[in-house]
């Protein structure tokens, strides 16, 4: 297979991986809001506006930098190169990943408070262990597209995803049948989000 059809096979792959997980996340997001309520609601978009803008600081465009940096050193024939960079990378997602987890943690309140919906704290709380985790797996995805290796970071994405929303919809289930109030119900669902990895 020559590299311009191995380029598009795998440009293939990530599409059809982003597209299957965008599907998914429809499926969360409709039952989701019958279940949390007006608090909830609010709650759980606060949240993850608080999240995907620190996790946006966190991997602040390094995975695709990285993949890049992994493609030369391979086609240079340097991997041990290559793999000093993906370490020092790894490295990176792992500082910046705790320094965003311990910001959002201790700040949720704060931002709670500033968003107008003081409940939000809780929820914003139970998402923040995700930016110890995801940061490191951006930068592994990004090292598999630098080493050409696009189906394990498809399907992985794939099988992230249905995780994701099993665990979110479920916690969120058990959680409204438990009579929880809507804020703890969003912090269900974004724990249940976060967590599953």
């Amino acid at each position: 297979m020559s590299k311009k059809e191995s380029f598009i096979k795998g440009t293939l792959i990530l599409a059809g991986a982003a597209l299957i997980a965008r599907v998914l996340g429809l499926f969360q997001r409709v039952p989701l809001e019958h279940i949390l309520g007006d608090i909830g609601n609010a709650s759980y978009s606060q949240a993850n506006a608080a999240y995907f803008m620190l996790l946006t600081i966190a991997t602040a465009g390094i995975p695709s930098t990285l993949s890049k940096m992994v493609s030369e050193r391979h086609a240079l024939n340097r991997p041990m190169e290559a793999r000093r960079i993906y370490h020092a990378g790894l490295m990176f997602a792992a500082i910046s990943g705790i320094v965003m987890f311990v910001l959002l943690y201790v700040f949720a309140p704060v931002y709670a408070r500033a968003t107008g919906i003081p409940e939000t704290a809780v929820t914003i709380r139970a998402l923040a262990p995700a930016l110890l985790l995801f940061p490191l797996i951006a930068i592994i995805r990004g090292y598999l597209q630098g080493r050409n290796i696009m189906i394990a970071g498809g399907i992985s994405q794939v099988i992230e995803q249905f995780v994701r929303v099993g665990t979110c919809l479920i916690l969120a289930f058990l959680f409204y049948h438990w009579g929880y109030s809507g804020e703890k119900i969003a912090a269900g669902a974004t724990f249940g989000q976060s967590s599953a990895v």
